[in-house]
């Protein structure tokens, strides 16, 4: 898919403004790390650390995986067994075991996912995705099927040796709409010797509904509040990352989660579907009072809302109601729509806002700067009108509005490397919003159709931006975390980044230290879950073996019982 063609006297014109222009979106501010601002608030570049943050969601969305090497329903389906009356083995499952747990009430240790688990509203055309929030352990790289190929999420440990503890901020099983506890994980067991103070509280939230009778959302981990204390500094920041969507086969995806009646399949990918817009009186009014906005990731944001503010106002009673400097919100792809619609709750909706003063905003987080708020996305989805996001970037982020024109670029784009970023970032006077990308993604740019096309917040081009840019095609792989991190700390060239925090390996070629447990492997299935035992036994040494086994034995008794029965 290419870009829009343009008559020639405009790509004449914009040949010449774009050649004007490349020092300043190019290269001017690559040559050299030393005339760029100290980061002392910060570890290393501020837009490398948040996109990390975001990566962090991923990790530890990915620990909670029963089975991780999901997506499992497709790779069975590739082994024999048929995805479908795979499903409904698992949900027959999730029946029985979600009728004890209600009975027993289970700490952190229940399963979680379909609503059968928790005695939870239950959408049965979701893909049963089944979770527990016990093993949650950041300090700790994983391995995750992204359908056809391995990520390891390595969250630098930069971020991860300073984080004391993390917390789960969740609805209890049994327990009515609106319940949320917040309950104690883990804790870093070298946090006394290394002095680390940072705290994670992660969150619960939900997927899978674009706002359709009888069609409730999933839940599943959405992302985590980082309290987190700078160096040198008396006080703390606050950071809020969400995840992005779940992997698998975007065809299959997008097949069966496009219908807005009976939309099925993965429901993150559902919610990343649901992109018409809606105005605040078809139910997401605590998202917007102002504009339209894309209603599968407002409803999927409105979920979420409740048990996000609980890990904030867990927060702030840790600090004894103590206000923090700065607060940042960041999140990948759906991470990133769901971020700017968390904003536009504080600012534009009529529950948590507006001006983040509404009736349900907790007295406890009332005193805090959100009127200094920092929003950064990484190819985030366009997610509302031009009318909604004008107001959340100009009147709200202070930032530069991209009003659009005949040119598929924003020259009003900042470069990777602009000093003007992290002294932004740094304010803690005033707001600002980031819009990292690489300028021809195609989820970021609108290529796809749907009705939402003016991004929120000043566009940050990751790659160098030049003539050549109007004729470059969309790519998919412009839109892969690697990729834009990639980018960054190449056009940086600043040796403090930390090189790695996202990486694909192909399948037989995971980093498992020689270690193969299984000689041979019969079925795609096999060799999937053989490679991730090998890899969490060569990585991890707080791996439990015989948990681990119980789980795949389990799934693979709904397997067997399918390759057993008769056509």
């Amino acid at each position: 898919m290419r870009r829009f063609r343009v008559s020639a006297t405009v790509l004449l014109a914009a040949l010449t403004v774009l050649s004007a222009c490349t020092t300043h979106l190019g290269g001017h501010h690559d040559a050299s790390i030393a005339d760029r601002p100290a980061y002392s608030q910060f570890p290393y570049d501020p837009l490398v650390y948040h996109l990390d943050l975001s990566i962090l969601a991923y990790q530890l969305y990915g620990q909670t995986l029963v089975w991780p090497f999901d997506p499992y329903y497709e790779e069975a389906e590739e082994a024999g067994a048929p995805a479908e009356e795979l499903k409904e083995r698992v949900r027959q499952w999730a029946a029985v075991t979600g009728r004890r747990q209600i009975r027993q009430q289970p700490f952190l240790g229940g399963y979680r996912g379909p609503g059968l688990l928790s005695g939870f509203a239950d959408n049965p055309r979701h893909d049963p995705i089944v979770y527990r929030y016990d093993g949650l352990y950041p300090w700790q790289a994983i391995l995750n099927n992204t359908g056809g190929k391995w990520v390891e999420y390595r969250t630098p440990t930069e971020i991860t040796s300073r984080i004391a503890s993390v917390h789960m901020c969740y609805r209890r099983t049994g327990r009515p709409a609106g319940d949320v506890a917040v309950r104690h994980v883990v804790s870093n067991r070298a946090a006394r010797a290394s002095g680390a103070r940072d705290i994670v509280l992660a969150f619960e939230g939900g997927t899978g509904n674009k706002g359709e009778p009888d069609q409730p959302a999933s839940q599943s981990l959405m992302g985590y509040v980082l309290v987190r204390y700078p160096e040198g500094s008396d006080g703390y920041d606050i950071h809020i990352a969400f995840r992005g969507s779940r992997g698998g086969s975007v065809l299959n995806s997008i097949l069966r989660g496009a219908s807005t009646t009976d939309a099925s399949g993965n429901p993150d990918w559902i919610s990343d579907l649901g992109y018409r817009l809606v105005p605040p009186q078809d139910g997401v009014s605590a998202i917007t009072t102002i504009g339209t906005v894309h209603r599968g990731i407002a409803h999927s944001t409105e979920e979420t809302l409740p048990r996000l503010f609980k890990c904030l106002e867990r927060a702030a009673a840790l600090q004894k109601r103590r206000a923090p400097k700065n607060i940042y919100v960041t999140g990948h792809s759906l991470g990133g729509g769901i971020a700017q619609h968390f904003v536009s709750a504080l600012f534009l909706g009529d529950k948590y806002g507006p001006s983040a003063a509404g009736p349900a905003m907790p007295g406890s987080l009332r005193n805090w700067p959100w009127q200094q708020l920092k929003l950064i996305t990484y190819g985030a989805p366009r997610v509302g009108s031009p009318l909604w996001a004008d107001t959340m970037t100009t009147e709200w982020l202070d930032s530069d509005f991209n009003a659009g024109g005949l040119l598929p670029i924003d020259l009003r784009a900042l470069s990777i490397g602009d000093p003007r970023i992290a002294e932004r970032l740094a304010d803690t006077d005033a707001p600002v919003g980031y819009g990292v990308q690489i300028s021809n993604d195609a989820i970021t740019t609108g290529a796809f159709p749907g009705p939402a096309r003016k991004p929120v917040g000043t566009i940050v081009y990751v790659d160098r931006i030049g003539p050549l840019s109007l004729v470059k095609p969309y790519s998919p792989r412009s839109h892969d975390p690697e990729v834009i991190r990639d980018t960054m700390i190449a056009r940086l060239d600043d040796p403090g980044i930390p090189p790695v925090a996202w990486r694909y390996y192909a399948f037989g070629a995971a980093p498992t230290g020689g270690i193969k447990s299984r000689q041979t492997s019969d079925t795609v299935l096999e060799a999937v879950q053989s490679e991730m035992l090998d890899y969490q036994l060569a990585n991890d040494p707080h791996f439990n073996r015989q948990v681990y086994k119980q789980r795949e034995a389990l799934f693979n008794s709904f397997v067997a019982r399918l390759l057993r029965s008769p056509d």
